[in-house]
């Protein structure tokens, strides 16, 4: 639940002119108790994903004529240490802090950006743990980190398709860039993601941006059959030379029964040794409310002497 504050700016311009401004704080806290299963590995409270754990502050400001303008950004933080975790140079306090001027012709941004993803096709929405993107070796994860010194354009939605570009503008040799194109209508979703510099499948937030050539594609689809939501994608990175270095494919599952919702999923990496390349997983959510869930989570990660890991988590929004 999204607690907003409105307050009335008065203009004085020949007499008594009005535009109307908010300021929206939100946030999600989700953390839980960890087992990678790995060798050696005990148990640990963790962070479950970094978008997961974060509080956002975003201001409009209505212009008039459909135009609006205002101040998005967003603090990351891990919940087991209270520390901040959000990306960027030193210890940076925002993950994303930008500002943005929109209307019928779509939004520009302008400052510290965050990235669209291929998370929307995670059962776990890039949460780690058991999800089948972030976090693992197998990880499918493409694009989803922030862009320091960045514009960015995101389109209006015509008959269920957008587009978002956004790149740096800096002095990098090989400006990050990424390309979201979306379609959304009814029960499917469709989505092809391309991010150029420095690209590293499946990695965490906290990962830094190098100048370095590189690129990572993904194509992604769901399908919601009402009784059950299926998802699929594949994501893959080229190295600066061209050579493919991941080719990953995930499967995913979402069947909601009231209070409950079934998560199942599984990847695959084509790029692998056949020991190191996939990736099972099966979970629960249990709804206390509309803010606040518990989840438990079973996965078997296919690596080096192979691992079988758990979650027992928890998440509330605000």
């Amino acid at each position: 639940m999204k607690k907003t504050l409105i307050a009335l700016a008065v203009l004085a311009v020949s007499g008594a002119a009005f535009a109307q401004s908010s300021v929206t704080i939100s946030g999600t806290i989700n953390v839980g108790v960890l087992d990678s299963g790995a060798a050696g590995a005990q148990p640990t409270v963790s962070r479950m994903g970094g978008g997961a754990n974060a509080i956002n502050i975003v201001t409009l400001e209505d212009l008039g004529g459909g135009m609006r303008a205002g101040f998005d950004s967003q603090m990351r933080f891990n919940p087991a240490t209270g520390d901040r975790a959000s990306a960027g140079t030193g210890a940076a306090l925002f993950h994303g802090a930008n500002v943005y001027v929109g209307g019928g012709f779509g939004t520009v941004r302008m400052g510290k950006i965050i990235e669209a993803s291929n998370c929307a096709y995670d059962p776990w929405a890039c949460t780690g743990g058991a999800g089948l993107s972030a976090g693992n070796t197998t990880g499918g994860l493409i694009a989803a980190q922030t862009i320091a010194n960045a514009v960015s354009y995101q389109s209006p939605t015509i008959s269920g398709f957008s587009v978002g570009y956004n790149t740096s503008v800096s002095a990098r040799a090989n400006e990050r860039n990424v390309l979201n194109v979306t379609y959304a209508a009814g029960p499917m979703t469709a989505q092809f993601l391309q991010s150029k510099g420095s690209v590293n499948i499946g990695a965490t937030d906290a990962t830094a941006i190098t100048d370095a050539k590189a690129q990572g594609t993904s194509i992604g689809a769901s399908y919601n059959f009402g009784v059950a939501n299926v998802s699929v994608f594949n994501a893959k990175t080229e190295d600066a030379a061209g050579a493919t270095t991941a080719d990953i494919t995930g499967l995913g599952l979402t069947v909601p029964m009231g209070a409950y919702t079934i998560l199942a999923g599984m990847t695959q990496d084509k790029k692998k040794a056949s020991n190191l390349d996939g990736r099972t997983a099966v979970g629960v959510n249990y709804s206390l409310s509309k803010r606040t869930t518990l989840g438990a989570d079973v996965f078997k990660q296919d690596q080096v002497g192979g691992s079988n890991g758990f979650v027992v988590r928890a998440r509330h929004t605000f």
